[in-house]
């Protein structure tokens, strides 16, 4: 019987309570802050990874918004004089740094949003609003990869 109390709680829960330790606002408690802040060996690559991520955070995590303005000027700046073929190149080294993008980084970006997309973000500042730190839905150990859009351009 107590096994079903242990998890129903933790079904309640969006995602498994070991999580909450290292969900933070500090990339060194958080790994995947510091992770997903470092910079790629190409700036234009850092910065295609940095707008995926600003997209998928604004979408994902419950009650943040995505500044478009914020994201088309950074893009505008930092990627505005590539041409097409060093876009797409750029682009596929920014698509296999996220290749493994999981619920569960998911959740510690959610919880860093101020660190990399706050007022002085470490990424991209001012383009995502903090909300509630989490996710919109549910972890679900069965799926827990998240397939994320690819990079136009735009």
């Amino acid at each position: 019987m107590s096994m079903a109390g242990t998890f129903s709680a933790e079904a309640a829960d969006k995602f498994p309570p070991i999580w909450r330790k290292s969900m933070t606002n500090d990339p060194g408690t958080n790994y995947f802050l510091n992770k997903y802040s470092a910079s790629l060996n190409d700036p234009a690559s850092t910065a295609i990874r940095n707008i995926i991520l600003a997209r998928v955070v604004g979408s994902e995590c419950q009650s943040s918004r995505l500044s478009k303005a914020k994201v088309r000027a950074y893009r505008d700046s930092m990627l505005g004089s590539l041409s097409s073929d060093a876009l797409k190149a750029a682009a596929f080294a920014a698509g296999s740094e996220l290749r493994n993008f999981d619920y569960e980084t998911l959740a510690h970006l959610c919880a860093g949003i101020d660190y990399q997309f706050g007022p002085k973000g470490a990424l991209i500042a001012g383009a995502v609003s903090s909300g509630k730190g989490e996710p919109r839905y549910s972890y679900d150990q069965r799926n827990p990869y998240i397939r994320l859009p690819e990079f136009t351009g735009k």
